[in-house]
Order: structure tokens, then C-alpha cells, then sequence
């Protein structure tokens, strides 16, 4: 029997100490990373006794996690230094197996050591997830490893020996797990806020959303988990890039512009999001916004009316400081101001070159947040203020060795960390509601609810959120906000979070111009301007009709001549293509967009022009604008953004997502035009904020504004454009409602014609266009669809039969069709086909409030009362504030005998109803102001006047 020589060992009894050392490392160390894998285990299947739970991470575990870490580094140096005292030795002897061995067990070793310091550095992304995979491979293959070497050695182990390191290393693991259980409630944890006792509902009704005077922060619907002020430092984390760079761009640009505050923790793993956040609306949302800042402050200052809502609060919370206008400013403060409201600080003089007046929404503004209280907006979160960080060395400063190991920790268990602060919500439009959703109330207006800037019911109730069937254009997939508004981005800076290179944008890009360009940000201005301008909306130059005959369509095709003496009318439609909510949104008292239509003879001259920016950058009064106009209750111009005086609107032209608006333009062709040709241009433009807005905020705070002597002009973007050429004769015969040339990918061009014009009631026009389009898409339901609901628009409910049959023979059951199908027979008195109608509606659309409101209305006709109360419940949990609903819920209750219940309903119709007496406010304005009056009108048209060409060109 052939026996292994037996040499004597080469080690010296200095490396043959070392290497016990070694040994007993190794041995912790294997325990060590079983009892990791096995927490990672835990967590996957949720087995409660190792789950580190869902907001709580135990400090043993921890230490565990940075022991790892610690002894690994140690361990691989003494190996290194083992390797380079022994190898010398082994290679003497010549024995290869040996040798290679121990080489391939060495370079196992290095790749363990590179992986894991890896993971330690900003690479642990998920885009590297090989690192973590390569050193779970590399530590299972070490012991392996160490094995087999061993095994090729002419010295091994002796059997006690091996026994007692598999014993040793068992029972380490063993112990670690009791430990680990016996410590599970010994870690910090976030406290997850409780809903805030409101007191029992009284018997009247109170609307939903509604804040106690007796709340901190009324009228804000902010609450905090421990129901007080919070410390500012739960907002900025007292973190600024430098105070004496805060100080000094405040000193010189009136605002904050590279000095990030609340984010420095944040960008040690984060740096590509808070990069994208620093350049973001979000960031100068507070009193580092100049434009909100005047507001605010004039709100605070001049709003001096108070009513008992402000007295009852005041009651408790005054100071020497306190006024009316100053409680009032915390609805404003709750999204805009969360570090100085949320603190308490609003109702004091605020210094507007501290952190807190500097800091706008930062990271924790928003990620703190754990729970929306409903879909009413107004700032209705709660800040989990009481919430802590975990993690071992959560105070640490940037650069110290505590910080690297607080990060070395959320590394290696972030999904605490992720449950913090990624709360499932975040990525619904319903979290975006909690700001981009506004009412005003009696206690800040005085006056009644009234219904501010709602993005997110615009969106909601729209064919892009799939809640709605009756819209003229469906996309293929559900969009919500944030996949418009935090669209994927490259993370060339390392983000932690970074998936395929890719994080979801926090710049939050929208439409407002006017910051970036107030602080000289010309990348931002590029990327808003790109934004605006990718197939948002387009511009169509459409139709033509000559002396109130029929028009001619698609323009660019037909291109009929213009003959002399002719009334001419050109329609422009302008789609909403791409934006999810109306166009415009927001603060559309002050944003303005606008149609500008110009006539240019064949020289490019200037013939005449609707829709030009006067000197002093005003625009023209008589423009086909993309705004609202509010007035006060003496019939003033609300032109400060001061929502608390609104009283009635004068005219809101928006336009719905996948809905067009149609601007007429009428002018004479004049005879020195003849034998000549023009061109007529329209572009939709876009200035964020108007001209009056600007020289007020610079006017009222002129320490916002220290780069500028002057009102800034803000830039003008282009959104887009369209342009035709036409000839001019003497004398012409024109085919009337000529249509083109019939290429069938026109049809959308039509449709939209028609949905202009049937908003505007012009059923007629809307038929003939609508007709247009079953010729050219004939295997499309639109044509038909449409139809039927022109036809029910003019009561010809036999005409809208036919068509609904024949749309029914492209796309049988289609619930887009069966929306106009219950309408149809809700109208024709067949209550119980109108219910089967809407029922199948909300198969494919279940969260349609206009089919749930219909349904309810057909139960109620049917005299199914119960039937259409539980419908409209389904109305009130979409939106809590629907009249409608409240008003027909009435009618079933009064019809039931339930009084009680009716008596409320009652009083909800009529909180918020629309004040119809208001609108004779509206009636001296619109009488000095004959631009807004016709802006006011259903069909607008825009009367211009030719002119000899004065040589200006464009």
C-alpha cells in the first residue's frame, strides 16, 4: 500500500502561530457569514424569528455586519502575509499540487477581499449585484478551498483538530443565533405615525378633509405622528454644503442656488438623484422661490381679515408675532414650507436667510412621509417625526469613520432603510395629489370652498389613468404622474439605487421656466423646454370658410385659393397629445400660454398678428390665451396669486388630455392683395408666469431678485407650430367641405377637428367632421363613437342608434362604445339597459367616476334607491368633494324616508356647489376687458385686420 511521505513541517513557530490566529479568524468568520445568509434567508421567506422586521434593525445584527467586515480585512491581511513568509518555503520542494493549490486558494482569497470592499464603496448597486454573488461564491469556495490544499499537503491537520473547528465554527453559529433572537427588540425603529384624533364626527356634516382650528398647523391638513411641532432638523437634518456659501449666494442672487441643504447624508449613496432634485421646482418651492416668496408674504401681511376659525386657533397657538394672515400662510406652508411650518415657525417673523427658510422640499419633506390621510389634498400627509434612523452611527458627519460605517451598514441590510423611505404609495398619483390637489375653505378665503389648481382629478378622471371611457383617445397602457414626471435618467455618478444605469429622475420636470432662468440655469431651462415641446400638444391650421359657408379641411392638402372681398375664417385646432392632466395646469391664474396666429404676405412682411407681446412684455389683450382669469369680489383681477381673494372665475381655457380646443380667426382679404399669396402661421407659446405676476413679485421683493435691476423677461418657449401658404385670386369657386386627398392616416387630424368643435356645440360641424372619419379610418370605432355622440348632443336619439350599430359591427362590446350605448338609453328612458351598459363600462373601467355617477342616476330614475346610493358611494370614495353625487344621494334619501341622512347630503351639495351669484361679479370685468369676454365665450372668434406689409419679418 502506497503511504504519503511524511516530511516535516516548514513553518517556524512564529508563522505556525499565525496561522492559528488565522485559523480561529476563519473559523469566526465562517460562522459569521452563515449566520448573514441565513438572516438574508429570513428575510426572503419572512421567517418573524430572524426578520429584522419591517422598520427595525437590531444593533447585534449590526455589529455583526461591521465585525464582518472589520475581521475579514484582518484575517485577509495575516493571510497575505502568511502567503509571502510561506510560499518561498513550499516552492523549494517542488511540489506542484501543493503549490497550486495554495495559489488558486490565495487568488479565491483576493477575489473574496476585492468583492466585498466592493461592496463597501458606492458600486453596491443593484446594476452589481455579480459583486455580491462573486463573494457568496468566493466564501463558499474558500473553506474549500483550504480544504483540498491541506489534502495535498505532507502535513495535515490531525483529525481532532478538524473536528474541533467544525465544532467551534457550529457552535459560533449556533450562539449568534441566540443571541440575535435574544437582542430582536433592542433595535431602534421607526414609529409609525397614528392617524390624529379628530374627534367624533358630529351629526352635521363635515367635509372630508377638514382641519380643526385646534390642530397645530391649521388650516394645513398636515399632521405629524407625535400630533406637535416637529424640530426643523426632521426636514434639513441641519445639513448644508456650507453656511457661508448659503449666506453668500443668498447675499448675492436673493436665494440659495449650489448650496444643498437636507441632502448631504442623502448624496453619500444617492449622488445622481440629488444632483437631479438640486435643479428641481421641488428644491425652490419655499422662500428660495423669489416669485412664491412675494405671495406668501403678501398673504402674510395684507390678509388681516379674520373670521372664527383663525380666532379659535390663535386662542392657543398665538405669540406676540401671530395674525390672522400668518395662520392663513400655513395652508400655502404645508407643501411649500414644510421645515418652517411643520416647526411652528410661520407664525413668527421668518428670517429668510436661514436653513429652514433656504431648504424648500427636501429629501425627508417627502420621504418622511408614512401615510396620506385622503384624496383631498391640501398638504393631507403625515410626517413620521419621531422617526430614527436604525442604523448604527446614524449622526455621523461625511468623511469620519463613523459615517463610512453607518453606510457600510445600510449596505449590507438596506431594505430596512428602502421600507423607511420608500413608502409603496410613492409611486402612485395619488402621493402627488397630497400637494397638486388645492380647495380653499372659509377659514383662509373667508368666503366658501372653491376649487383650486386639481392636477391630479385631471388626471384621475382622464383616458391616460384608464379611468375614464368616455374619453376620445385611449392610450395602450395606464401613465401615472411619476412616469412623466420621473422618467428613468442615466446615474453616471454611482447611485446606489441605480437599475441598468438608470434612476427615476428627481428633477420632477414640468413647465416652470421662470426659476431656472431667475437663477441663470440654462440646462434646466433646455431640459423644460425639450420637455414641453416632445409631442406634449400640437397646432393645427386646419379649416377655412369664406362667408359663413361650409369649410374647407386639412388646409395643407386642399390649399384653396383666398379670393378678393372674402370674409375669411381659419381654424386652428390645438391637441392635447402627451399631457396627462390639462393644459395648462397648475397656477393658472398666473401661467400663461397662448395661441399666436400671424398672416405674412409672399415677402414674409407682417400683414396682422394675434397673440404679440407688447412693449413692456405684455400680451395682447385680445390673444387666444391658455389661462383663467379670477377676480375678487369687487371684479378685480386676482393677478397676485392671492388665491384667499378669489371669488368668481371670468373664463378657465384648458384643454383635457386627448381633447382639442378650435381658435378662430377672421379677417377680409383685401384687393391689394390680389394675385399675391400669404402664409399663415399659428405657434402655441408658453411663458411661466405673466408679465403683471413678474413686476409684482420683483416689485413686492426686490431682495429675491439681487441679479436683476429690473423685472426679469422671462423666456417665451415655443410649443408648436404650423404653417400654410395660400394663393390669392380675384375671383375663385371653391369646393365647398372639400376633405382632401383621403390618405387615411388623416384621420386624427379630422377627429380632432370635431371634438373642437363639438365642445363648442357646434354639432353640425363636428357631424361633418366626424363623418370624415369613418371614410378615412373605416375599420376604427372613433368615426361611429363620435358620432353617436354628436347625435345624442342634438337629441337625434334614432341617429345615434344607427351609429353605436355600427360601431358595434367593428368592435363588438367595446366599453368604450357601451359608455355612449348607456347614455343613450338613459336618455331614452331604458333605465335597466342603461344599468347593463354601465355595469360593462366598469369591467374594463372601474375606477370611471362619470359611469359610476351615471349609474347611479339610472338606479335612482329606475327608482332603485339603494341601488344608486351604494353607486355614488363609489363616486364619493374616487373624489370625497364630487357635488353631484351629494346632490343625488340627497334625492335617494329623501325618497327613502331618511331624512337625517338626506339633511347632510344636502349640506354637502351646497358646501360645494358652485356660488352662481358670484358670476354677476364677473360682468363689469368682462365689459372693460373685451378680450377676456370673449375668451369667455363658447366659440371665440378672433377678429383681425390686414395691413399693408411694414417690412418686418421673422
Amino acid at each position: 500500500m502506497n503511504r504519503k511521505l511524511s516530511l516535516p513541517s516548514l513553518l517556524p513557530p512564529g508563522l505556525h502561530k499565525l496561522l492559528r490566529i488565522c485559523l480561529v479568524l476563519a473559523g469566526f468568520m465562517l460562522a459569521n457569514a452563515v449566520y448573514l445568509l441565513v438572516n438574508r434567508l429570513a428575510d426572503g421567506l419572512n421567517w418573524q424569528f430572524f426578520s429584522a422586521g419591517e422598520t427595525s434593525l437590531p444593533r447585534f445584527f449590526q455589529a455583526m455586519v461591521l465585525t464582518h467586515t472589520g475581521i475579514g480585512l484582518v484575517l485577509a491581511s495575516l493571510l497575505l502575509a502568511f502567503f509571502l513568509f510561506h510560499l518561498p518555503r513550499v516552492w523549494k520542494r517542488n511540489h506542484k499540487s501543493s503549490v497550486l493549490s495554495g495559489i488558486v486558494f490565495v487568488v479565491v482569497g483576493l477575489a473574496l477581499v476585492v468583492t466585498g470592499l466592493l461592496i463597501l464603496t458606492d458600486a453596491a448597486s443593484r446594476d452589481n449585484r455579480w459583486a455580491w454573488w462573486t463573494h457568496v461564491v468566493c466564501a463558499a469556495l474558500l473553506p474549500a478551498g483550504y480544504a483540498v490544499h491541506r489534502l495535498f499537503s505532507h502535513t495535515r491537520p490531525a483529525r481532532a483538530v478538524r473536528r474541533r473547528f467544525v465544532v467551534i465554527a457550529g457552535s459560533t453559529v449556533v450562539s449568534l443565533v441566540l443571541v440575535h433572537g435574544l437582542t430582536m427588540g433592542g433595535g431602534e425603529s421607526t414609529v409609525v405615525g397614528q392617524e390624529q384624533d379628530r374627534g367624533d364626527p358630529p351629526a352635521r356634516f363635515v367635509p372630508v378633509g377638514s382641519v380643526s382650528p385646534e390642530s397645530p398647523f391649521f388650516p394645513s391638513a398636515a399632521t405629524t405622528s407625535s400630533g406637535g411641532f416637529l424640530e426643523p432638523v426632521t426636514i434639513t437634518r441641519n445639513e448644508v454644503t456650507s453656511s457661508e456659501l448659503m449666506e453668500r449666494e443668498v447675499a448675492d442672487y436673493g436665494h440659495v442656488r449650489d448650496a444643498l441643504i437636507g441632502a448631504e447624508t442623502c448624496d453619500r449613496c444617492h449622488q445622481d438623484i440629488v444632483q437631479q432634485w438640486a435643479a428641481s421646482a421641488h428644491r425652490f418651492a419655499s422662500f428660495n422661490n423669489p416669485f412664491y416668496e412675494a405671495t406668501v408674504n403678501d398673504l402674510r401681511q395684507n390678509s388681516s381679515q379674520s373670521n372664527a376659525w383663525i380666532d379659535s386657533h390663535l386662542a392657543e397657538y398665538s405669540n406676540a408675532t401671530s395674525t390672522a394672515g400668518r395662520v392663513k400662510s400655513k395652508w400655502c406652508g404645508g407643501c411649500h414650507d414644510p421645515a418652517l411650518m411643520l416647526s411652528g415657525r410661520m407664525l413668527d417673523d421668518v428670517d429668510r436667510g436661514t436653513l429652514e427658510a433656504q431648504a424648500g422640499v427636501t429629501c425627508l419633506a417627502c420621504h418622511a412621509i408614512d401615510r396620506l390621510h385622503d384624496r383631498t389634498g391640501n398638504g393631507n400627509y403625515n410626517i413620521a417625526d419621531d422617526q430614527t434612523d436604525p442604523y448604527l452611527f446614524s449622526g455621523s458627519e461625511r468623511g469620519t469613520l463613523g459615517a463610512f460605517l453607518h453606510d457600510a451598514a445600510v449596505r449590507a441590510k438596506p431594505t430596512v432603510h428602502k421600507r423607511q423611505m420608500l413608502r409603496p404609495f410613492f409611486r402612485d398619483g395619488e402621493f402627488c395629489a397630497t400637494c397638486h390637489k388645492v380647495s380653499l375653505a372659509e377659514p383662509v378665503n373667508n368666503y366658501r370652498w372653491l376649487r383650486g389648481q386639481n392636477e391630479f382629478d385631471n388626471w384621475d378622471d382622464s383616458g391616460v389613468s384608464l379611468n375614464a371611457s368616455r374619453t376620445f383617445y385611449l392610450p395602450a397602457a395606464r401613465r401615472v404622474c411619476q412616469e412623466c414626471h420621473m422618467p428613468l435618467e442615466p446615474a453616471p455618478l454611482g447611485d446606489v439605487s441605480a437599475r441598468d444605469g438608470l434612476v427615476k429622475s428627481h428633477r420632477f420636470v414640468a413647465v416652470n421656466t421662470a426659476l431656472p432662468f431667475v437663477r441663470g440655469d440654462e440646462e434646466t431651462l433646455r431640459r423644460i423646454e425639450a420637455f414641453v415641446q416632445d409631442e406634449k400638444l400640437s397646432v393645427d391650421i386646419f379649416a377655412l370658410s369664406a362667408n359663413g359657408g361650409e369649410p374647407i379641411m386639412a388646409l395643407d392638402r386642399t390649399q384653396p385659393p383666398l379670393a378678393i372681398g372674402d370674409r375669411v375664417t381659419v381654424d386652428v385646432v390645438v391637441r392635447n397629445r402627451g399631457v396627462g392632466h390639462t393644459f395648462p395646469g397648475g397656477t393658472n391664474d398666473s401661467n400663461q400660454g397662448w395661441l399666436e396666429f400671424t398672416v405674412r404676405g409672399d415677402d414674409g412682411s407682417i400683414l396682422a398678428r394675434s397673440g404679440y407681446l407688447e412693449d413692456g412684455m405684455l400680451l395682447d389683450p385680445m390673444a387666444h390665451a391658455y389661462r383663467a382669469v379670477l377676480v375678487d369680489q369687487e371684479g378685480k383681477r386676482i393677478s397676485k396669486r392671492n388665491a384667499q381673494d378669489i371669488h368668481a372665475t371670468v373664463y378657465a381655457n384648458v384643454i383635457g388630455p386627448g381633447s382639442a380646443d378650435i381658435a378662430h380667426f377672421e379677417f377680409e382679404v383685401p384687393e391689394w392683395l390680389a394675385s399675391a399669396s400669404v402664409t399663415l402661421e399659428a405657434r402655441l407659446l408658453w411663458r411661466k408666469f405673466d408679465r403683471e405676476y413678474t413686476e409684482f413679485a420683483f416689485n413686492a421683493n426686490p431682495a429675491g431678485f439681487r441679479r436683476f435691476s429690473t423685472p426679469p423677461e422671462l423666456p417665451v418657449t415655443e410649443i408648436a407650430s404650423h404653417s400654410v401658404s395660400l394663393s390669392v385670386k380675384v375671383d375663385t369657386t371653391r369646393t365647398s367641405g372639400s376633405l382632401g386627398d383621403g390618405i387615411p392616416e388623416q384621420w386624427m387630424r379630422y377627429n380632432d377637428y370635431g371634438i373642437g368643435l363639438l365642445q363648442e356645440g357646434d354639432t353640425r360641424g363636428a357631424a361633418r367632421a366626424f363623418s370624415q372619419v369613418s371614410v378615412l379610418a373605416p375599420d376604427r370605432k372613433d368615426g361611429p363613437i363620435n358620432l353617436a355622440k354628436t347625435a345624442i348632443s342634438d337629441g337625434n336619439i334614432e341617429r345615434a342608434y344607427e351609429h353605436l350599430r355600427a360601431s358595434e359591427a367593428i368592435a363588438p362590446g367595446d366599453a368604450q362604445a357601451a359608455w355612449v350605448w348607456g347614455v343613450l338609453r338613459q336618455e331614452d328612458g331604458r333605465y335597466d339597459d342603461a344599468v347593463s351598459a354601465y355595469r360593462r363600462v366598469l369591467e374594463v373601467f372601474p375606477g370611471d367616476r362619470a359611469a359610476w355617477r351615471n349609474l347611479g342616476r339610472s338606479y335612482y330614475l329606475n327608482r332603485q334607491y339603494e341601488d344608486a346610493i351604494g353607486a355614488y358611494d363609489e363616486v364619493l370614495a374616487i373624489d370625497p368633494e364630487d357635488r353631484i353625487a351629494h346632490y343625488h344621494q340627497m334625492l335617494c334619501y329623501r325618497a327613502l324616508g331618511r331624512d337625517v341622512e338626506a339633511d347632510r347630503a344636502a349640506s354637502a351639495y351646497a358646501y360645494y356647489s358652485i356660488d352662481e351669484s358670484a358670476l354677476e361679479i364677473t360682468r363689469n370685468y368682462r365689459l372693460e376687458n373685451p378680450g377676456a369676454n370673449l375668451m369667455a365665450q363658447k366659440i371665440r372668434t378672433h377678429q383681425i385686420t390686414l395691413v399693408r406689409g411694414n417690412g418686418e419679418q421673422r
